[in-house]
């Protein structure tokens, strides 16, 4: 059986938060949420450090309209997280 990419992984991920209207992404979930969804849900195990890397690769890409993503905008909040504002079509 071949692995589920990772990538496909994070559009899933993104897609559920989308659906639910979570539309804020912060790099805490990308390493402990995302982590724990892909292996819960798609029995693929990779590190945290794999996803934000899938991530990086992901928003700088142009295949964020796969999933009704128009813009992720980076959201400067002072902390000492990252966060980032997922815009849609809808």
């Amino acid at each position: 059986m071949r692995k589920v990419e990772l990538e496909f992984i994070l559009k899933k991920w993104l897609k559920n938060r989308i659906d639910s209207k979570n539309y804020i992404v912060h790099s805490f979930e990308l390493e402990s949420d995302l982590v724990q969804y892909g292996k819960d849900y798609w029995d693929r195990i990779a590190t945290p450090s794999s996803y934000s890397r899938t991530w990086r690769h992901f928003k700088s890409s142009t295949r964020i309209d796969d999933i009704d993503l128009k813009t992720i905008q980076p959201i400067n909040n002072g902390k000492t997280y990252t966060s980032w504002k997922l815009e849609t079509g809808i």
